[in-house]
């Protein structure tokens, strides 16, 4: 970690600190106006990080590409040098076109296919955390269906100006 990133967490650190003392009262916009300023700095230098991986990584792609096609036409499924061993690993991914088509023949072949959509599931959950949905069957006490538990995600969006 660099002395930017340290001395940003450890400002931020520093504001928690002394918002945890002010006790039952609300932070002060000084203290709000600091931490903005904090993840504002931290968002800048994140993007800028980010911007320059996607970069590195789109360099990396058409390299292994590259790579990857020059083994192919040797006839070479793997190739060895001084810094390790490189190997083909020629994947593919299944890819939803006709999805009641795929159902019914899921249904009929192989029905341990037909299994939970998790983003699906998730938008279910959270409308029922809020009231929106009522979950028939669901667990007393929860308002969710029987073996679903959820976590969450507290995050702070940026709109820069």
């Amino acid at each position: 970690m660099d002395e930017y990133t340290e001395a940003v967490i450890a400002n931020a650190r520093a504001l928690q600190e002394s918002i945890n003392e002010l006790g039952a009262g609300p932070p002060g916009k000084d203290h709000l106006r600091r931490l903005a300023d904090l993840l504002a700095d931290a968002r800048i230098e994140f993007d800028r990080l980010q911007a320059e991986a996607d970069d590195a990584k789109k360099a990396y792609d058409a390299i292994e590409a590259t790579l990857f096609d020059a083994l192919e036409a040797a006839g070479m499924s793997a190739f060895r040098t001084d810094r390790g061993l490189f190997r083909l690993n020629d994947l593919a991914w299944a890819k939803m076109e006709d999805p009641e088509a795929a159902k019914a023949w899921a249904d009929a072949h192989m029905p341990e296919l037909l299994t939970l959509n998790n983003a699906r599931l998730s938008k279910v959950v959270r409308d029922a955390l809020k009231g929106d949905v009522p979950i028939e069957g669901a667990v007393a006490g929860t308002g969710l269906m029987p073996g679903v538990g959820y976590t969450t995600s507290r995050k702070i969006t940026w709109r820069r100006q």
